[in-house]
This record gives structure tokens, C-alpha cells and sequence, in this order.
């Protein structure tokens, strides 16, 4: 009975332990999150394309002055050419844009 009641104790123990070490040294979530999203933030003090550059990697809809849209990850933005990868609801696509003729962007920042 001694034995028995010593092996619990020490499952118990290895338990405590195990779990005070994921506490520990888990990040916590919402750290995780700002780190994995990065701090995005539009800056109208900038020019549209320099604000695509900082958008780099990050999921964006694009609206032309016709009001068609376009939704995709900033692969790059220079030489006046906006490159979306991934662009949603079209599998295996990438598209090209003239930022010239971008009226507007939008992007999640919080």
C-alpha cells in the first residue's frame, strides 16, 4: 500500500512539474500573435506603393477606380508594378497589378 500511494505521489509530482514548465516557458497567445502578424499600420505620410513595400507578405484587397477588387499576399511592389500571390478564390494564381491604377487598399491591421 506504501509503494503504491509513493508511485502517485510521484506521478503527481512529474505532473505538477510538467505543467508548470509549459506555463513557464510557452509564450503566451497573444504575444504569439502580435509577433506572427507583425504590426501593420497604412501611413498616409507615404506614397501607395511605399505602403504596398510594407505591406510585404501580408494579405491585402486592392480596389481599382472601377470598383473591381483583388485579394492576395504582397509578393513585391516595385517598379510601379504590385505583384498579389495567392490570390483568393482562384487556386494557384498570382496576378500583376499597375499600382497607377490602384484607387485604394485595404488590409487587416489589429
Amino acid at each position: 500500500m506504501r509503494s503504491l500511494q509513493r508511485k502517485n505521489f510521484i506521478i503527481a509530482g512529474f505532473i505538477f512539474l510538467l505543467l508548470l514548465a509549459v506555463a513557464v516557458f510557452a509564450p503566451s497567445r497573444s504575444a504569439c500573435a502580435a509577433e506572427g502578424k507583425g504590426a501593420v499600420q497604412l501611413n498616409a505620410g507615404i506614397s501607395l506603393a511605399d505602403n504596398l513595400v510594407a505591406l510585404t507578405g501580408k494579405t491585402v484587397t486592392i480596389y481599382f477606380a472601377g470598383g473591381q477588387s483583388m485579394t492576395g499576399i504582397v509578393k513585391e511592389a516595385k517598379g510601379g508594378l504590385l505583384h498579389l500571390a495567392k490570390l483568393s478564390q482562384k487556386e494557384f494564381y498570382d496576378g500583376m497589378v499597375s499600382i497607377d491604377k490602384i484607387a485604394a487598399i485595404e488590409t487587416r491591421v489589429r
